[in-house]
């Protein structure tokens, strides 16, 4: 069973002929809409995962100056790399405090929940969650990264804002293709693509995941910035998570390790 026939199973009609929708529709293959909002193209390039195996003493842990550190980011790489499988996908929610429309700052009580960890992690417990559901996910990592406060043109000062780094392992093709009824939910949002081009799983990918992250009420509300790419090897693997410490490495640091791991991680 393809995908146009998966969606149309779930809506309750008959596989439709994604051939016999070309003839209907002209030459259409994929709705502009969707390639405009579309995530990191790197996700859609398969790449041959290449092993350095990497060591504490290599680039990027080197830069880490401090060795307690080092080891701590060392030893994250390795539990999610030696749990995990490629593509890891690397996922940023971004969270404005200005409005949909970036007319106005958000009102005092939505703008002071931005720097409020307790809001920060619910929300990453109600992504893992949701994750979790739609493609039975196993590993989940997030790390908080708190901006500095700042000033705006008026001279008033506020308070930085949080945002997220998330690392999951490679989500099957089995669980778009076989998908839940949680996960054909987030499918049917695409079904005119669907329909229109059939898309390769691998395109449609990250567009579903970026749904599943998009659903969740502190997300969507106003208009959060949700950045999705693929990691394709160690090297790459390795930077990421250095950059995801960063703020706990840096040496003027006066942060614990566990400021930065978010409690939504299924770090164990």
């Amino acid at each position: 069973m393809n995908l146009v026939e998966i969606i149309d199973a779930g809506s309750g009609n008959a596989p439709t002929s994604f051939k016999r929708l070309k003839q209907q529709s002209g030459d259409i293959a994929v709705a502009l809409r969707y390639l405009e909002l579309a995530p990191n193209q790197d996700c859609y390039k398969t790449r041959t995962t290449k092993r350095y195996n990497l060591q504490i003493t290599d680039s990027p842990f080197l830069d880490i100056k401090l060795w307690h550190k080092r080891q701590i980011a060392y030893a994250v790489y390795r539990r999610i790399l030696d749990k995990g499988c490629y593509p890891f996908y690397a996922i940023t929610t971004t969270y404005s405090m200005r409005t949909a429309d970036n007319t106005a700052w958000l009102d005092r009580k939505d703008r002071a929940s931005r720097w409020d960890r307790y809001e920060v992690q619910r929300t990453n417990c109600l992504i893992r969650n949701k994750m979790k559901e739609a493609f039975n996910l196993k590993d989940f990592f997030a790390f908080l990264e708190h901006h500095n406060p700042f000033i705006d043109k008026n001279g008033k000062e506020y308070q930085g804002r949080y945002h997220t780094h998330i690392i999951t392992s490679n989500i099957s093709d089995k669980s778009i293709m076989q998908p839940n009824r949680k996960c054909r939910r987030y499918l049917n949002q695409y079904k005119e693509w669907i329909k229109y081009s059939n898309p390769d799983v691998k395109i449609l990918k990250p567009h579903i995941i970026k749904s599943v992250v998009g659903s969740v009420e502190w997300v969507k509300k106003w208009d959060n910035s949700i950045n999705i790419k693929c990691i394709w090897n160690e090297g790459d693997l390795a930077t990421y998570v250095c950059y995801c410490l960063k703020t706990y490495t840096n040496m003027k640091s006066e942060l614990c390790f566990n400021d930065v791991l978010c409690n939504s991680s299924t770090y164990r």
